[in-house]
């Protein structure tokens, strides 16, 4: 080869590796500049306690192009102690607990029942639940939780994808439904400088006064007809993305709960304007009248099958879940059927969901009951399980009813539920209601306000326990304790009036056993805590759980006249009136060396 020719193919080779040359050195120079630095990591130490982790919501903000959605403020520990079950939970808007706040998702009602019927255990459920992730969010987050050692996985997801992140009939990165492209994209987001140049996009682009709902913002194909392109695209992604991420969690030995995904049949209709669909709906509603049930669930389901606005999941994807619980490490939930029977009807209803897609409280409920059942057979619970007769508490507290009902009103005053209104209508329309509640009682004005963001959820929470103290309503009081200290679990002041306000009446132990074994799970390992749990376990006659934490306030080097007193009563109740005697003598000095 001439000299010539050499020097021909290196200058060739320059010019053609300058442009990918400088794009790195601006790559590295953003990095050692920290650009974007706060957005790269998923979880982030807890502004509280460097010694937690929580979901980074500046992270999250990539995968949605307009809005970054609420993600529940799970705190978990750094360092992974012996001893602890975590659990991250994936999952769309249902997840995540929507319309209620993270602490009526099925993921918390999880965390409180396998605290109160555990011993010995750290529990710790992530909820990676959001409004309008599907499974490439999902996908993409798999990977980022294997670092932290989960110890079970568990999926409710499905209805979003056709308009969730990503969505082959979504606004958002919908992309020509070209999986690679999207997959590319995901991979790109991980590069500072393609978050520059997205940033730079995002400001190029005029600000909006567009106050629909985000329903009305994602539609992008309105009419996704049964079987046809888009809907087998749908079904597609789905199946491809989920079984990355079983296989992944399959390498990793991780357990997987793959449930099955429900919607309300009986009390929706089509929300596209579909003739047929709608004929099926009406068909179903004439069977059902005419007490024909299987033949009044097949046309509902038929009806929804036909729905081309396509917010609820056709039997595809549940199908597809069902085949993927045939591989070795899937365990699958059947929540569809479960929340089918247990509706009123026995076909899924308005008993059981707030909206066409989202569960009430009653419905989280039974969704948690029905994950808790199959992780029973997991050995770690098995070694800790301690029944308990008590319960998460059944029902959401009035703000919360209220916070909730407030959120639905306007999704509900939206496309694709009203169609053909002007935003200002719409927003008319709802404010009304919204005024209906800003009129009512003290507690519906402060959580209506909380719902539409006038409030902090947790100052708005202040507001109505100082209220109820005022007015001596200590169901008020102690009902919306609970919600606060969801919020504020390393207050020390906080749990301290929190307990001494409900410490001396035996009607709402309920509240007072699950608020405690949070406050023990979460960090706050006092035996002045210890002392207060066993005594209500005690009172309550439930001996065996009281002398687990009698034993861990001594060994904790507790010498308090509450745990001398409450031994006492514990071996009287044993029938051991020798020990009891001494630890009553016991009591007595300790009462008055203090």
């Amino acid at each position: 080869m001439s000299l010539t020719s050499s020097k021909k193919i290196i200058f060739w080779g320059i010019t053609i590796l300058f442009p990918f040359l400088f794009l790195l050195l601006v790559e590295v120079g953003l990095r050692i500049g920290g650009y974007n630095e706060e957005a790269q990591e998923l979880f982030i130490e807890a502004p509280s306690d460097s010694n937690f982790l929580v979901t980074n919501s500046s992270f999250i903000g990539r995968y949605f192009p307009a809005f970054t959605p609420t993600v529940a403020p799970n705190p978990f520990r750094k360092e992974k102690k012996p001893n602890t079950f975590r659990v991250f939970v994936f999952g769309g808007s249902s997840a995540q607990g929507f319309p209620y706040n993270f602490y009526y998702s099925f993921a918390e009602q999880l965390e409180q029942k396998l605290l109160l019927n555990t011993e010995g255990l750290t529990v710790e459920v992530i909820n990676l639940g959001m409004t309008a992730v599907n499974s490439y969010v999902i996908r993409d987050l798999s990977y980022r939780t294997l670092p932290y050692q989960p110890d079970a996985i568990l999926i409710y997801a499905g209805h979003n994808e056709y308009y969730g992140s990503f969505g082959v009939g979504s606004t958002q990165f919908g992309l020509m439904n070209s999986r690679r492209l999207k997959l590319c994209i995901l991979g790109l987001k991980n590069l500072r400088l393609y978050q520059y140049l997205e940033s730079l996009l995002k400001q190029s682009h005029s600000p909006t006064n567009d106050r629909r709902t985000l329903m009305a913002k994602v539609v992008k194909e309105s009419d996704i007809a049964l079987k046809g392109s888009i809907f087998r695209d749908g079904v597609e992604q789905f199946e491809q993305n989920m079984n990355d991420v079983l296989d992944l969690y399959e390498k990793e030995k991780v357990p997987v709960y793959l449930s099955t995904i429900a919607s309300n049949l009986k009390d929706q209709a089509p929300l596209s304007d579909n003739r047929e669909a709608i004929q099926k709906f009406e068909e179903a509603q004439s069977f059902y009248s005419n007490s024909e049930y299987s033949l009044a669930l097949a046309s509902f389901i038929e009806a929804k099958e036909l729905d081309g606005i396509r917010f609820r999941a056709p039997e595809r994807v549940n199908e597809a879940i069902r085949d993927f619980a045939k591989t070795s490490n899937v365990e699958l939930v059947e929540v569809e059927s479960l929340l089918r029977e247990k509706s009123d009807s026995k076909i899924e209803d308005a008993s059981l969901f707030i909206d066409h897609l989202h569960p009430n409280s009653k419905g989280h409920k039974l969704i948690a009951s029905k994950f808790f059942d199959h992780l029973l057979e997991l050995e770690i619970i098995k070694d800790h399980y301690r029944p308990t007769d008590f319960k998460v508490p059944q029902s959401v507290s009035k703000f919360e009813e209220t916070y909730s009902n407030t959120s639905i009103s306007r999704l509900l005053m939206g496309y694709p539920f009203q169609k053909n209104l002007s935003q200002e209508e719409e927003l008319r329309r709802f404010d009304k209601i919204y005024t209906t509640y800003l009129k009512s009682s003290y507690i519906d004005s402060i959580a209506a306000s909380a719902a539409r963001n006038r409030h902090v959820v947790a100052e708005a929470l202040t507001k109505v326990i100082n209220e109820g103290r005022n007015r001596n309503d200590t169901l008020t009081v102690v009902s919306h304790y609970y919600e606060l200290l969801k919020w504020q679990l390393n207050s020390t002041e906080l749990i301290d009036k929190g307990i001494e306000y409900t410490v001396n009446n035996r009607s709402i132990d309920n509240y007072l056993i699950n608020i405690l074994s949070q406050i023990l799970n979460e960090g706050q390992y006092d035996p002045r805590y210890m002392d207060v749990l066993s005594a209500v376990y005690i009172i309550n006659g439930e001996l065996d759980k009281a002398k687990y934490w009698l034993d861990e306030s001594e060994r904790m080097g507790s010498n308090t006249p509450m745990l001398y007193y409450n031994l006492a009563r514990y071996h009287i109740l044993k029938g051991d009136t020798v020990k009891a005697s001494g630890y009553y003598n016991r009591f007595r000095q300790s009462q008055q060396s203090n």
